[in-house]
């Protein structure tokens, strides 16, 4: 019966990893890409939106990095990350140029060096939920 109970809850406890860990690192990731947006009025930083099952369309009168993260971790928090797919959009026309380096901010974009960091950011993320 012992046995039967560890591996119960050794299920159990990989069962609560997979839902939050990727939640984890879906956070971090996108928390990142924010707030490496270059600032000029905020309008850039404040439209980082998330979407569950579709992207977000339009943009925000959001300015500023906080406003978008808390949107952000309350779209997170609600992904089933088995089932269905997360977005992190940006609708403002100039995002593309930002990401491209027109920004002396963020000579390197936000997106790409953000991207460049995943596999660290999944190990960070996995170690912690041990």
């Amino acid at each position: 019966m012992s046995f039967a109970l560890d591996l119960q809850r050794f299920a159990d406890t990989t069962q609560r990893r997979m839902s939050v860990i990727p939640r984890k690192v879906a956070l971090e990731l996108f928390r990142r890409v924010v707030m490496r947006t270059p600032i000029d009025e905020g309008r850039a930083r404040g439209n980082w939106q998330a979407g569950v099952g579709t992207p977000p369309a339009g943009e925000t009168d959001s300015k500023g990095g906080s406003a978008a993260i808390e949107q952000i971790a309350a779209e997170v928090e609600s992904w089933d990350a088995e089932s269905i797919a997360i977005y992190l959009v940006n609708n403002v026309p100039y995002i593309v140029p930002l990401e491209d380096g027109h920004s002396g901010q963020a000579p390197q974009g936000m997106v790409k060096i953000s991207l460049a960091e995943f596999p660290d950011i999944v190990e960070t993320m996995t170690r912690e939920g041990e």
